[in-house]
């Protein structure tokens, strides 16, 4: 009885060995099944990441150039109105120079004529005086 016994405890050792052999060998499969499911989720993740990190930069570089050309064109409707506004002025001082020669022109002919007439009333009034003078004597 005791052999049987014994020979029922060895073979139950071997047995427990087994299982726990096998139970250590599916524990070491499913954790190295887990490492490899939890590395290709990073790896899963990171690509995700990279490609919302591409998708982030073609966007801000889109931004840029819109932004960009919006600043040329801004500054160039800018350029465009001092322009503008520079061809006003000229032509404001143009106008104003015109108006102020004619101004002059006019008042040199008004003052060359008050002196002709001056001088007609002068010379009339000179001679009215000869007259009157050679009239007397």
């Amino acid at each position: 009885m005791r052999n049987y016994r014994n020979q029922l405890e060895h073979q139950n050792e071997i047995e427990l060995k087994d299982i726990e052999n096998r139970y250590a060998s599916e524990l070491q499969k499913l954790q190295q099944t887990k490492i490899l499911e939890l590395d290709h989720l990073t790896k899963a993740y990171d690509v995700k990441i990279s490609e919302e990190a591409e998708m982030m930069e073609d966007r801000l570089a889109t931004v840029h150039a819109e932004s960009d050309k919006r600043i040329t064109t801004e500054k160039q409707i800018g350029e465009d109105e001092l322009k503008k506004v520079k061809l006003s002025n000229r032509q404001r001082v143009e106008d104003y120079k015109k108006y102020g020669e004619l101004q002059l022109e006019s008042l040199k002919k008004q003052i060359q004529a008050d002196q002709a007439a001056m001088h007609d009333r002068a010379v009339k009034a000179a001679k009215k005086e000869r007259e009157q003078s050679n009239h007397e004597s």
